[in-house]
């Protein structure tokens, strides 16, 4: 899965990214305040966000915006705050409904079958390396044919089942 469209995921992945490559790493209220704000989008992607955790995010760029000693860091936190405001909708999904609408955060994303769209042929169940998907192919002359669905305990969110399952029967949600 890719952050395509997140802002959270982005802002994470971003932040990430600085910390790794552009933090010069002189400047302490930058570097604490960026590990933080990584902390607390990892919290929020891994849907385990708190109501203050948007706050929090906005107190610690606002610090390092006022405190960043290099224009880099001041830049990356005000790239925080502009996510903030800008996708607050989302960041609060991601909180309070642990739920993320472009289903990029892997963790908060599950898959499931859609009984309605099944067709039974087994196709999912055959590509599922960690034998995620139960349930049996259709027997055309038994009455208890049951459709297949996934245990998302076991799922990895490889996508492999949704590649084979030509009824689109297969859904992020």
């Amino acid at each position: 899965m890719s952050s395509d469209g997140c802002p959270v995921l982005i802002v994470l992945e971003f932040l990430k990214g600085f910390a790794r490559d552009k933090m010069c790493g002189k400047c302490l209220p930058c570097m604490f305040g960026t590990a933080q704000m990584v902390d607390v989008l990892e919290r929020i992607t891994n849907g385990k966000g708190e109501e203050e955790d948007m706050a929090l995010l906005d107190e610690i760029s606002s610090s390092i915006v006022d405190t960043a000693r290099c224009k880099l860091g001041k830049d990356a936190a005000t790239f925080v705050k502009d996510s903030l405001s800008a996708s607050k909708s989302e960041y609060e999904e991601h909180i309070k409904d642990k739920y993320c609408a472009h289903k990029s955060c892997e963790i908060i994303v599950n898959y499931q079958i859609n009984p309605e769209k099944c067709t039974m042929c087994g196709a999912c169940k055959e590509v599922c390396s960690k034998d995620a998907i139960i349930g049996e192919k259709m027997v055309s002359y038994l009455s208890d044919n049951k459709p297949y669905y996934i245990k998302n305990k076991k799922c990895t969110k490889c996508d492999e089942c949704l590649a084979v399952c030509e009824a689109g029967a297969i859904e992020i949600v």
